[in-house]
């Protein structure tokens, strides 16, 4: 079995097992009981996945009814983390050298980063997006610090989240932000 590999992670409802298979006699290859497709020595099948772990067979037989299995597990989660209680909800002023606290809950563990988007443009202050700190289970916190050669009236908070199988999750807060520029 080449894929999916054994332990891996995913965040989707389907996988296509595949691999390759090799008997002169061979009569057939099934993927946890359902027929595969074999072509030139490769096999593939196309399979649903469940939420948590999901145990992958590969049975092949040849005409004499010998076999041969694998056996894998994979660990699917295909829901994107929440995000709450995002702050700030008010809009704020802030001037040269003042920043702004921004913070929310969600699963612990996450990758957690924001980002600063101008008002009347898709680009953000950044060019990267600004890493969060997860100061307690769960809880995220990142500050943003306005500085003299930007000007906006409006900018909007952006929070992005993505756990460990690569589900994401963007969020805008409520609060918009003036920055060196009367509200």
């Amino acid at each position: 079995m080449d894929s999916p590999k054994n332990e891996e992670k995913l965040n989707r409802e389907t996988v296509t097992v595949a691999g390759s298979v090799s008997d002169n006699n061979l009569d057939t290859v099934k993927v946890n009981g359902k027929k595969a497709k074999v072509q030139d020595g490769k096999y593939s099948k196309r399979i649903l996945l469940d939420n948590g772990e999901n145990e992958i067979k590969v049975v092949a037989q040849d005409a004499a009814g010998n076999k041969t299995k694998e056996k894998i597990t994979v660990d699917v989660d295909f829901t994107a983390p929440k995000v709450e209680n995002l702050t700030p909800e008010e809009d704020a002023t802030l001037a040269a050298g003042e920043s702004i606290k921004i913070e929310f809950e969600s699963e612990p563990g996450l990758n957690a980063t924001y980002a600063i988007h101008m008002p009347l443009t898709n680009t953000a202050t950044n060019a990267t997006e600004l890493p969060m700190m997860e100061t307690s289970e769960g809880h995220y916190v990142g500050y943003w610090t306005a500085t003299s050669s930007v000007v906006a009236e409006g900018a909007v908070i952006e929070v992005k989240v993505e756990d460990n199988y690569g589900n994401k999750t963007r969020k805008q807060a409520t609060g918009k932000l003036w920055i060196n520029a009367e509200k």
